[in-house]
């Protein structure tokens, strides 16, 4: 007989997803499944683990092969399906877009992941008309990683796009390890706080990276960090990823506080994980979606208590007051929620509804910690800065890796700051063939927006520009 679900396991958070849930397009899992166990490791792992923390982080450039003609076929022997010289040997993961497979690269004998989506959007009642197509979110996803290369983002590989054909296949480097485990079935932690130490401190390189390339991900959480076969970590699916030539151009600059221009405006939608927003995220005229959601969510429970003890707090940011700017902080807050995930195994911020999640718990809920896990007070006090719900005094990236708590185990923190300096990397740029697209698209949405400016679809430009670093098929 099933056990009946208690109030807490009710409770909206999108940062604990049971492990039998599906996985999101880029959750990939290994062939030999690496558990929560193998992850810690013994004392000879943990030092190696440490080693490759501590290497120089120089990657080469690697071109990514892109084929615009595709051939299905049947491997004789096994009866899997092969694209080009891919075999498919099973299913890792499946989203509402897509769906990722577990290849073999036949001519060269690698693992790779293949992620599938359909070009073709299933339009749904919940979906407005200005939304951007599969195909739209598909060639910005790729036109972001064509241009990222670190060891802690993952690699796009390849891109297969036969116009004659429904499917866009994306070739990506396959992750052994799998998806990061941090929790088990009783919602407790189960990795050590050295170990959360060297994974946060991969994650923070690689968001580092993104952002110093005008990049912000969106969408930072445990199950978008994968692990390879020796326990580095990699952000992945850039699905819902911002590119910004200007805001690269600001991080040159070292502006930090920038505000984002027309260029930046799609910035203000929701997208990724609603667990993970930050509170400059939560207002009323972003989450249209959100107010009739709630409505069947399911019973409020103690929301009424909730909103009592929301109104005492003083940090806080008002949801009927002017919004905040949407930098690149948004991803700074979501770091902090995940490296609060690794250290208690639970999401510091959970609501019975996404409507007090968004406008009262996230905005005005006052951060704590439990009691039953002590933690330092180096660490309480880097969760607090990452979790600062103003945006304009968070913790930056740069601080983060000055903090004590961060560099507690390295022998050298400065090395490791200079050795990892995201302006060694080559600067990402917008090619003469995206800025031509970018200008078609833009004047296209232009005449549009003129055309329905009546209408409920007044934000379709900020859609179109979304795609602006797309190169055309």
């Amino acid at each position: 007989m099933p056990s009946t679900p208690t109030k807490e396991s009710k409770k909206f958070s999108l940062a604990q997803p049971s492990s039998k849930s599906l996985p999101s397009l880029l959750e990939l899992q290994s062939p030999h499944s690496t558990s929560s166990q193998q992850l810690s490791g013994n004392n000879n792992e943990k030092k190696k683990d440490r080693k490759s923390s501590l290497r120089s982080h120089t990657t080469p450039t690697i071109e990514v092969k892109e084929t615009n003609t595709m051939c299905k076929d049947y491997d004789p022997t096994t009866g899997n399906k092969m694209i080009n010289k891919y075999m498919l040997i099973k299913e890792l993961g499946r989203g509402v877009h897509g769906k990722v497979k577990l290849g073999k690269d036949m001519e060269l004998g690698e693992w790779v992941a293949i992620k599938i989506v359909d070009r073709v959007t299933r339009r749904r009642l919940s979906t407005r008309s200005n939304d951007l197509t599969n195909e739209q979110k598909i060639r910005k996803e790729i036109a972001i990683l064509k241009k990222c290369v670190h060891p802690h983002v993952v690699r796009l590989k390849g891109v297969i796009d036969d116009p004659m054909s429904r499917k866009i296949y994306m070739v990506i480097e396959y992750m052994e390890g799998g998806e990061i485990q941090w929790k088990d079935e009783n919602d407790r932690p189960v990795m050590s706080v050295d170990e959360a130490r060297r994974i946060f401190r991969d994650v923070v390189l690689g968001l580092e990276y993104l952002h110093h390339q005008g990049i912000i991900h969106r969408d930072i959480k445990p199950a978008n960090l994968l692990l390879t076969a020796d326990n580095i970590v990699k952000i992945s699916d850039f699905g819902v990823s911002h590119f910004s030539q200007r805001a690269a151009a600001v991080e040159l600059q070292g502006n930090n506080n920038s505000a984002p221009t027309q260029e930046d405006m799609d910035l203000i939608k929701t997208a990724g994980s609603p667990a993970f927003f930050a509170p400059e995220l939560c207002f009323p005229d972003l989450s249209r979606e959100i107010i009739s959601n709630s409505i069947v969510t399911g019973n409020s429970g103690n929301s009424s208590e909730s909103l009592s003890k929301s109104h005492s707090t003083t940090n806080s940011i008002s949801v009927r007051g002017q919004r905040p700017p949407i930098t690149k902080a948004i991803d700074v807050w979501a770091l902090g929620v995940t490296l609060y995930c690794f250290i208690f195994g639970r999401c510091p911020f959970i609501a019975d509804t996404e409507f007090e999640l968004f406008f009262h718990v996230i905005p005005r809920q006052p951060l704590e910690f439990p009691e039953d896990t002590p933690i330092s007070d180096s660490l309480k006090d880097l969760l607090t800065r990452l979790l600062e719900k103003d945006p304009q005094k968070r913790i930056t990236l740069g601080d983060v890796k000055k903090h004590p708590w961060v560099i507690a185990d390295l022998p050298n923190p400065q090395k490791w700051r200079d050795d990892t300096d995201p302006k060694k990397y080559q600067a990402l740029t917008v090619t003469d063939e995206e800025d031509r697209l970018k200008k078609k698209i833009r004047k296209i949405s232009l005449s549009l927006v003129g055309m329905l400016r009546s209408g409920k679809d007044h934000d379709l430009n900020q859609s179109f520009e979304s795609v602006q670093v797309v190169p055309s098929p």
